[in-house]
């Protein structure tokens, strides 16, 4: 999980994201930091005295970072300034590359994150916001030692933030009892946090770079993957299998192949150590000659139970429900809803457009639906079929009035935003979703 604390400097966004940091057990990383280090290297500083002169040198002739931060704020939009913002940037992306991919969890601390690719990768995002500019400028020059144009300087050079964008914006007046407030009211949010990741969403067979149906989602220490169609294993972290329950909804060979990938995964990683816990798999009664050849497997390290309709299963404080649904003659299917507690997330499973009543009820309300889009309406299908367009899967979304709309199960040749644009003619949060696409609510 990817958290960033901004704000404008003397905001004590860097106070606030240490705090955070420490409560909950993250890496913290000041990007400025990794920023001024770039000095100690002779190209950058080589690079800096060919673009500015001796004007970033001191009276002994030493390099002062402030007079560069001058130029640089005064300078913001100049040619000389973008080509020495892109010089440096690449020496700082390599270290955050390597800061992200060493740690799991970490908070970044940095103004300018929203400019950089690193801002669609985020789980949260904090503004930080100074009540009061006369404390702050206060702070700052105490801190700094400088004068307050230099101040004004660099606030007037700082970027605009879209507020809308941020979870959570906390206007500071510098009291640490209401800063403690803030950290335990955020730490608990982030607890019950969910992580999704789509790991497939292509039918019935997948391309290069793509799988068939597979949904991973995470809530605290509990796994959780609806469906595990044709490769799609390959895009989850198969050595983590501990606390990880798979629920197929139906048994389609594009929606369980891959179950025996991870049946045979955990026995051997069992064998090895490195699972500790059986994994458990939750299948439809039918066709039972499926469920056999499933549940004869010896090779295995799982649990393996059957459910219907009428089944719901507590996972800790996550529960779940099962509303079987129209698709094939030959076997029983199910939508399946996820529901923690603040938090509801439907998956449709394959579907009917003949479900369209019993889906709206099913999923009313909920903040995400992950619903099969297999057609698209421009290609003259009967209305009721075995599986539904972007356009009705948008119109169950509209009047199920769901938060956010993913949209799945894509024939792999046709276009992905065919089936965007034809859903956002009904219902605007829509995503298509592609192989690795990750939010969290």
């Amino acid at each position: 999980m990817l958290i960033l604390v901004t704000g404008k400097s003397g905001s004590g966004k860097s106070v606030f994201a240490k705090k955070l940091a420490k409560e909950i057990g993250y890496k913290y990383i000041d990007v400025d930091s990794i920023g001024h280090s770039l000095y100690d290297i002779p190209s950058v500083l080589q690079h800096a005295e060919l673009l500015f002169g001796q004007a970033i040198y001191d009276e002994s002739g030493n390099f002062d970072r402030k007079k560069l931060g001058q130029i640089v704020f005064q300078e913001r939009d100049s040619e000389r300034v973008k080509e020495f913002n892109d010089f440096t940037w690449n020496y700082m992306q390599k270290e955050i590359d390597k800061l992200l991919e060493e740690n799991e969890n970490i908070i970044l601390d940095w103004i300018l994150l929203p400019l950089t690719k690193y801002w669609e990768m985020l789980a949260y995002k904090i503004l930080i916001k100074p009540k009061n500019d006369s404390i702050r400028y206060e702070k700052l020059l105490e801190r700094d030692k400088v004068n307050i144009d230099y101040l004004k300087l660099r606030d007037k050079s700082s970027i605009v933030y879209n507020e809308k964008e941020f979870n959570y914006i906390i206007y500071n007046d510098y009291d640490d009892e209401k800063y403690n407030f803030y950290i335990n009211y955020i730490t608990n949010n982030l607890k019950n946090c969910i992580y999704f990741e789509a790991l497939g969403t292509k039918s019935p067979f997948a391309l290069k770079d793509s799988a068939c149906p597979s949904y991973y989602i995470k809530i605290g220490r509990n796994k959780i993957l609806l469906d595990c169609g044709s490769g799609s294993h390959r895009f989850f972290k198969i050595n983590q299998l501990d606390n990880l329950n798979i629920f197929i909804s139906h048994l389609h060979r594009d929606h369980y192949n891959d179950l025996y990938n991870y049946m045979y995964s955990a026995y051997a990683l069992k064998n090895l150590g490195k699972v500790k816990e059986k994994i458990n798999i939750f299948l439809p009664k039918s066709p039972t000659n499926i469920v056999d050849d499933i549940k004869s497997e010896k090779l295995t390290f799982s649990n393996i139970y059957t459910f219907d309709k009428t089944t719901k299963l507590n996972i800790d404080d996550i529960k779940i429900e099962f509303l079987e649904v129209d698709h094939s003659q030959d076997m029983e299917c199910f939508a399946i809803k996820i529901k923690t507690v603040d938090k509801v997330i439907v998956y449709t499973g394959d579907i009917s457009y003949s479900n369209k009543s019993i889906l709206v009820d099913f999923a009313k309300g909920c903040d995400v639906l992950i619903c099969e889009a297999s057609l698209l309406k421009k290609h003259n299908f009967p209305e009721i079929n075995n599986h539904i367009t972007a356009w009705q899967a948008a119109t169950i979304a509209k009047e199920a009035q769901v938060k956010k709309l993913l949209l799945t199960h894509f024939w792999a040749e046709e276009e992905l935003g065919e089936y965007l644009k034809e859903a956002e003619t009904k219902f605007d949060n829509t995503i298509a979703l592609k192989e690795r696409d990750k939010f969290y609510l």
